[in-house]
């Protein structure tokens, strides 16, 4: 084990470079002695005013838009919501109300009840709260999304501004009554700062304009400048340490907060939040448009992050720095391409903790539309989808006179980012197509999934990433969620392909390369094989995926070495109703559009002997986590077997009940439409060649 832990140490030297490995060391000793230092002093800022620039359009104009924006459903959940905040009920994590007491307890999880000390040492703090105790549960309330549902429902219902701008002013000064600066658990994360501070501002923009509480302007001034002092003393954690949706997110804080607040240090704030964000914009995009932390939620909070931006730079007048919007644009096509049609929802990719730091719109939390719609018309002048309540975010940015953009709905294709390793071939009838992730990592913020494969069928997403559930909860849960036994691929001898060395660390990065990728009219391949388990279990793993249209798959997954290995193979099923065969390996989910299957062979469409389980806790396996902090029971098949390498293992996944059969290595799939034909060549070639159709009349 020792010898181990010096393995792992060495090798988070060699990832992590001379730098940051001094950074960190030192880190660590301010750290330690942390419990010696007093706590700082917040500079007098008695003199700090707000400057009443506006950021967001003019209410009465968005106010206008209420029947376009919201319709009847939404005007009344949102009102009903908003409610809800005034006593103390929140939405958290996309949607999910938490009850954070009256008057709001901003320093007990609302889940587990525990107490969290207001100490200055807040990150001690945070490691040595009990297991199962969750600090992200108590920074959601942390972060004031109740401004943003306090300042809409105001807009909207004129009727209700008082209600909620009273609601709004008295949970203020409670904050600041009960949240000195620099003390507890709500000034230890820069981000949450920063993004607290956006909402405050939401809320000036929004409520304060009525008079209700002119007199509180005072109080927000000094929270948003002793913000920006705390950011800035402390962003060389996120510079050096982090370099991701962190350092971000405070740079828009100190944009922002420099922008709307009156004191000599403003334009410095302002400088060096556009400088940071406009070098991190090109460290942080890849330039096929994916984004560092390999993340579909993280990337849709930077896509925020630089929407505030650019409403920021406006408000002073300034030119929106081409390379943010540069940014927004290969965001913008690379998202699209993997969204399903119809809902707005794209594959639970990455890290999914629930960050949705500006609730604009009634869409629900899995829906991109807000975000990619507005980033649309900020960066390219157009408009992405048919008018919808996903233009709320839009007119809040850019005012109603976006509503009357031009309209550039571009079908979406099948497409190969390959910086990244993302690979998506779609069929041309109905909302089915899948994604393949395939790509050597470049930086180490990452699940631990490399060739995993998801899967949509007539808009239902039937093959699915589990999601992340839980970073501080029970380690357990969190090492399940992030490994490779939660993921559609194979695990070698029990390993993950990567080290999951400390909380939101790997080791190991997974150097991968796309093997075969085209798409014709009748169907489409994609091939690629990583190196994750040469370090370990001396092998490679290849998968190859023919995507026969417009429901047909076929995943050959190859175990390439020289050695006994065991191999495990799992499909993670979304939360549907099904049958399970065992005698025949085949797994049959039941969907809105009909019953599609899963059937698991060997090289000679054997079925391979494998079971189905669903919300099991030990080990975990078989759960979805859409949301944060909460676990769904889904179908889990898994395959395992040893075998002498190489090895193989050929899954068909169709509507009804395909049957496959094979001779040597010629192979036919019998589906209700076709006949299909194909060669699955020996391991090391192409795998799928002479491929044929025969439709059915």
């Amino acid at each position: 084990m020792m010898l181990s832990n010096l393995r792992s140490l060495a090798q988070e030297v060699r990832e992590l470079g001379f730098k940051g490995t001094a950074f960190r060391v030192k880190w660590e000793l301010e750290e330690a002695l942390r419990p010696l230092i007093a706590p700082p002093t917040p500079r007098n800022r008695a003199n700090v005013t707000l400057n009443n620039r506006r950021v967001c359009a003019a209410s009465s104009a968005i106010a206008d838009t209420a029947d376009l924006v919201l319709p009847p459903h939404g005007q009344a959940a949102l009102l009903q919501t908003a409610r809800h905040c005034i006593r103390g009920r929140i939405p958290a994590f996309g949607g999910d109300i938490l009850d954070y007491g009256q008057p709001l307890k901003w320093h007990q999880d609302p889940v587990s009840g525990y107490q969290f000390p207001r100490s200055y040492i807040t990150s001690r703090a945070i490691r040595q709260a009990p297991a199962g105790v969750d600090i992200k549960f108590l920074w959601e309330l942390g972060r004031f999304p109740q401004a943003y549902y306090f300042g809409r429902a105001a807009i909207f219902n004129s009727e209700a501004q008082h209600e909620f701008a009273s609601a709004y002013l008295e949970q203020v000064r409670a904050f600041a009554a009960d949240n000195p600066p620099y003390i507890g658990v709500h000034w230890s994360s820069g981000q949450e700062i920063a993004l607290r501070s956006l909402a405050l501002w939401f809320g000036v923009e929004t409520l304060l304009d009525t008079r209700a509480g002119a007199d509180l302007e005072p109080l927000i001034a000094h929270q948003l400048a002793v913000s920006a002092d705390h950011i800035e003393h402390n962003l060389s954690y996120a510079r050096h340490a982090v370099f991701n949706n962190h350092l971000l997110s405070e740079a828009l804080g100190l944009l922002a907060i420099g922008t709307v607040v009156q004191t000599d240090d403003s334009e410095r704030w302002q400088r060096t939040g556009r400088a940071l964000l406009t070098e991190q914009v090109e460290r942080q995009f890849y330039s096929d448009g994916s984004y560092i932390q390999q993340s579909h939620t993280y990337q849709r909070l930077a896509l925020t992050v630089l929407l505030w931006a650019c409403a920021f730079v406006r408000a002073t007048k300034c030119e929106i720095p081409p390379e943010w919007l540069q940014a927004m644009a290969r965001s913008l096509d690379f998202l699209y391409e993997q969204q399903d049609n119809e809902s707005g929802w794209l594959p639970n990719y990455g890290a999914n903790d629930g960050v949705q730091p500006s609730p604009l719109s009634c869409c629900s939390y899995e829906d991109f539309r807000p975000v990619l719609q507005a980033v649309s018309c900020v960066a390219r002048g157009e408009r992405l989808y048919e008018p919808g309540p996903w233009d709320e975010m839009a007119v809040w940015f850019l005012g109603p006179a976006v509503l009357d953009l031009p309209l550039n709905r571009r079908r979406r294709v099948s497409a190969s980012f390959t910086e990244s390793g993302y690979h998506t071939l779609r069929s041309e009838v109905g909302e089915t197509f899948s994604v393949l992730r395939c790509g050597s990592l470049r930086d180490r913020f990452s699940q631990i999934d490399m060739l995993h494969l998801d899967v949509w069928w007539r808009g239902t997403n039937i093959l699915v990433d589990a999601g992340s559930y839980s970073y501080n909860g029970a380690p357990e849960w969190h090492r399940h969620f992030m490994g490779t036994r939660a993921h559609n691929t194979i695990e070698v001898d029990h390993q993950s392909q990567m080290v999951h060395h400390r909380q939101f660390k790997v080791l190991y990065w997974t150097k991968a390369k796309l093997r075969t990728y085209f798409d014709t009219n009748n169907y489409g391949v994609m091939s690629g094989e990583h190196y994750g388990y040469c370090r370990t279990a001396r092998c490679t793993h290849r998968r190859a995926v023919l995507f026969v249209k417009p429901d047909l798959w076929v995943i050959c997954d190859d175990v390439v070495g020289s050695r006994s290995n065991t191999i495990r193979l799992q499909w993670q099923a979304a939360p549907l109703p099904s049958e399970w065969t065992t005698a025949e390996c085949r797994l049959t989910l039941q969907t809105a559009h009909g019953c599609i299957s899963l059937q698991v062979l060997d090289p000679s469409a054997v079925p391979r002997i494998g079971d189905v389980q669903s919300g099991h806790n030990s080990p975990p396996r078989g759960w979805v986590s859409r949301r944060y902090g909460t676990k769904t029971p889904a179908p889990s098949l898994a395959v395992s077997f040893t075998s002498e390498l190489p090895a193989r293992t050929v899954t068909v996944i169709g509507s009804g009940t395909p049957i496959a059969s094979a001779e040597r290595t010629s192979w036919t799939i019998q589906t209700e439409k076709a006949d299909v034909e194909f060669t699955l060549s020996p391991e090391g070639a192409q795998p799928f060649d002479n491929v044929s159709i025969s439709w059915r009349r």
